[in-house]
């Protein structure tokens, strides 16, 4: 006898499946050896590489005792896998309660079956010729698929009630062996059982059988192993739309060279089919994507329309989120969205706050699924069974605080985390861990907010309203979505922060006491506030977003645009303003406004009302005047007395000497001396007294103060007095009234020359000093102060004395009246400047005068 050809397409075929159910079934069980669903699965696996095994044999077999031997076991092997189908959906109502006598009882129904398709009650004969394997049915064969119809009723009908009852991963799952199992099914029984029954199965046909079986086998793996599955009906449209792709692709490409061939006779040459392939290459190469895309649309569109309106429903949301600046009420829309279309239980928000903890800040419940019936009321213990097979408990609307080894593994890993992913998570304490964390929050799943590699925010969302788990394209989906969220919450939290500083710096400008007025690069006002309004006398309303220069005060106006232009600050400069036919002083700060993009420049201003100071100064200043008057009075006598002796003792001896000339002459000169001191004095005082009105002009320092001195250089001579200048090149001139502040400058250097009788050295200084004044006195705008410094090396001013040497009429030399240092004090301050003066016992004085700039 001829041996039989063992290599050949069929054989490597069913070997190779065989093969790839025992690795199947070994990968599952050493996912999980203590689960009962992967050691049923394993046993399912190994049960089906032993009928392809046998199956293998057949078809190698042409020896009629053995082949009949093998072609009977391979029937009672397959006997067996109604019952490992019925075992596998035994494991989804519970690993505690699984029903063994049951189980036991389904498998001794099929060893029955198994054991009488050893015998001639099934498998009755093998007809000739044996190479063709035509197997000759006993008595009671039509047992054999009534048992396989009545084992598959039984397991759908299990299957449709646990449906009903399961949710979650385990749902899904079921759904994912019902289609596998009856794809395999249905293709099994016309291969191997009503096709040969109708005569009408070739050998090639029934080994189709096993090979079917890795339908299910690899369609359960995948459930099995994979926690975030495609979901079902998805998978299905898949497969549609790629096996509608090839049809259509093949019927494009064959009907041509078919209708030539049929219709026209033409006969192909090699040549003309090698030039047709690669057409057709090209061709398959071009239109498949377009062709796939379109057919997916269609099959999704009208096959599984609701997904499809879901997924583009989520996506059109996201979009819009982008718009939304308010974060509640993005967080409200985003929340909504995902309940409404997802069906989700609930949905809640935790953010991370300043102190880096989370507390929610949004979320929204829908009410708790109720069972169907009473009897699946679930116990805590249940709940807890459901962390442990992998199932999320059902969300009551309770506020709970989310763990940190959850929140760490999130912003660790920054992706969507499901419960059904902690299933098989290694190391398994982290797991379990935080399966428990997240079965506190009753959530299904986990959507973190991560911006800028930190997690500010997770979404924490219930299991589903209709029982689905969450599935690989609903993850896919949250992603892409938390992607557009991130920009969105960013977006909301900066304008929520902008918001909050702009409502805290309009507080902070509404309630501050000093008026506040910015103007932009074009000079237009962008910023009044409500000092600045009682101030001016001028509404806000009225002057923002018009010309600082049309609406302004002049003053005001002047002294913003020249800080743009100059763009230097200008710093205690008092101005005199109209506000509502109201004179009001204010003391003005400004400061450049430069702008990092165009480098243009605009200003800002602070003002502050000196009125009452400078009314207050003006009693003080009569106060001191009055204060002042009882020392003027005993001075005036003091100095007038003096004179008013010699002109009576004169008065009185003139009747007895009239005659004598020289007595006349000497009195006539003398009492005119007396008068004109007395005229002097009288003179001096007055000036001193009365307000005088300045003369204001630009005024070079140096100019005057070498004027000064030129004046008294006869005493400097005749002293022996050095003189010693240094003045700044960069000084600008003063505003002031020139002979007012000669006569100043005249008395401080006569001061100094007058302290040193025995010689010495006067060094005059005058310095450019930053910051900026202005006389009340209607000068004009400044940018700075000059200082001038007059030191002398003479015998200095005593602690006590120092206080004083400002008073009028108060002198420590022998000569001179006292007022000279009281009316330079006077000028100074009249022209908006300052008078001071530093000096020790022995070691000479220094007086500091300090005056406004011209502008």
């Amino acid at each position: 006898m001829e041996s039989p050809n063992i290599l050949n397409l069929t054989t490597i075929a069913l070997g190779l499946t065989a093969v790839s159910f025992v690795v199947l079934g070994i990968i599952v069980f050493r996912r999980e050896p203590r689960a009962l669903l992967h050691r049923v699965f394993f046993s399912t696996t190994i049960g089906a590489s032993l009928w392809v095994i046998a199956v293998l044999v057949v078809t190698v077999v042409n020896e009629y005792h053995a082949l009949l031997f093998w072609i009977r076991l391979s029937h009672a092997l397959a006997s067996l896998f109604p019952c490992f189908v019925v075992a596998l959906i035994y494991t989804f109502e519970s690993d505690r309660h699984y029903p063994k006598a049951k189980v036991a009882g389904v498998f001794a129904l099929g060893l029955v079956l198994g054991v009488l398709s050893m015998t001639n009650a099934i498998i009755s004969d093998v007809a000739p010729p044996l190479e063709e394997k035509n197997v000759v049915y006993g008595a009671l064969f039509v047992v054999y698929p009534l048992f396989f119809a009545g084992g598959i009723i039984f397991a759908l009908h299990k299957v449709i009630r646990l449906l009903r009852r399961v949710r979650g991963l385990a749902r899904l799952q079921l759904r994912y062996f019902i289609g596998g199992i009856l794809a395999s099914f249905v293709a099994g029984s016309l291969a191997n059982i009503f096709l040969p029954l109708m005569g009408k199965a070739s050998v090639d046909v029934r080994n189709l059988g096993p090979l079917s079986i890795m339908i299910a086998i690899s369609t359960i793996t995948y459930a099995i192993l994979r926690y975030r599955l495609m979901d079902i009906r998805l998978a299905f449209g898949t497969v549609l739309t790629y096996g509608f792709a090839i049809v259509i692709l093949c019927v494009v490409t064959a009907l041509p060279v078919y209708v030539l061939q049929t219709f026209f006779g033409v006969r192909m040459e090699a040549l003309f089919y090698y030039y047709y392939l690669v057409l057709v290459v090209g061709m398959v190469v071009l239109l498949f994507r377009p062709l796939r895309n379109g057919l997916e649309s269609l099959v999704h569109r009208y096959y599984y329309r609701g997904a499809y309106d879901y997924f583009n429903t989520l996506l059109t949301a996201g979009k819009t989120t982008v718009t939304i600046l308010d974060r509640d009420r993005l967080l409200k829309f985003l929340i909504d969205k995902w309940i409404d279309t997802i069906g989700v239980t609930g949905v809640i928000f935790f953010l991370r706050g300043p102190d880096g903890c989370f507390s929610p800040v949004a979320e929204r419940h829908l009410p708790a699924h109720v069972p169907e019936d009473d009897s699946e009321a679930r116990t805590r213990a249940e709940v807890e069974h459901e962390v442990e097979e992998g199932r999320a408990p059902e969300d009551n609307g309770e506020v709970r605080t989310p763990g940190r080894a959850l929140m760490s593994h999130l912003e660790e890993r920054s992706d969507v985390l499901l419960f059904t992913d902690l299933r098989g998570f290694v190391p398994q304490e982290k797991g379990r861990l935080l399966a428990k964390q997240m079965a506190a929050l009753r959530a299904e799943a986990a959507v973190p907010v991560v911006v800028d590699g930190r997690l500010e925010g997770v979404f924490f969302l219930g299991s589903k309203l209709s029982g689905e788990p969450y599935s690989r394209e609903d993850v896919k989906l949250l992603s892409t979505l938390v992607s557009q969220v991130t920009v969105s919450l960013k977006n909301a939290q900066l304008y929520q922060e902008v918001l909050v500083m702009k409502r805290y710096l309009e507080n902070v400008l509404e309630n501050m006491g000093n008026g506040l007025i910015a103007v932009d690069p074009s000079g237009i006002i962008t910023t009044f506030n409500s000092a600045a309004e009682r101030l001016t006398g001028l509404a806000a309303g009225k002057v923002l977003g018009k010309k600082a220069r049309e609406v302004l005060d002049p003053a005001i106006s002047g002294l913003m645009l020249q800080t743009m232009e100059t763009a230097e600050a200008k710093g205690e400069v008092e101005l005199e303003i109209h506000a509502n036919e109201v004179i009001r002083y204010v003391s003005c700060n400004t400061a450049v406004l430069e702008t990092p993009e165009s480098g243009r420049r605009g200003a800002i201003l602070v003002m502050s009302d000196v009125t009452q100071i400078k009314e207050l100064e003006r009693e003080k200043s009569q106060i001191q005047r009055l204060a002042s008057l009882g020392q003027v009075a005993a001075g005036m006598a003091h100095e007038i007395k003096n004179p008013l002796v010699s002109i009576k003792t004169f008065a009185e001896l003139l009747p007895e000497k009239y005659e004598n000339p020289e007595f006349r002459i000497n009195f006539s000169r003398i009492v005119s001396q007396e008068i004109e001191r007395i005229n002097n004095l009288v003179t001096e005082l007055l000036g001193f007294a009365r307000p005088s009105r300045l003369h204001c002009e630009e005024v070079n320092a140096g100019a005057l103060m070498d004027e000064v001195l030129l004046l008294l250089s006869p005493q400097l001579d005749s002293q022996n007095i050095r003189v010693h200048r240094q003045y700044d090149p960069k000084v600008r001139p003063l505003w002031a009234d020139k002979n007012q502040l000669k006569q100043a400058f005249f008395n401080v250097c006569l001061n100094g020359i007058q302290a040193m009788s025995a010689g010495g050295e006067l060094r005059v200084s005058i310095l450019a000093e930053s910051g900026g004044n202005q006389s009340d006195k209607g000068s004009a705008p400044t940018g700075g102060k000059v200082k001038i410094v007059v030191e002398d090396t003479g015998v200095g001013i005593s602690a006590k004395e120092k206080d004083r040497v400002f008073d009028p009429f108060f002198t420590t030399k022998p000569e001179g009246v006292g007022i000279g240092l009281s009316i330079s004090h006077k000028i100074v301050v009249d022209h908006g400047g300052t008078i001071q003066i530093r000096s020790r016992q022995g070691e000479g004085a220094t007086f500091e005068i300090c005056l406004p700039v011209a502008s």
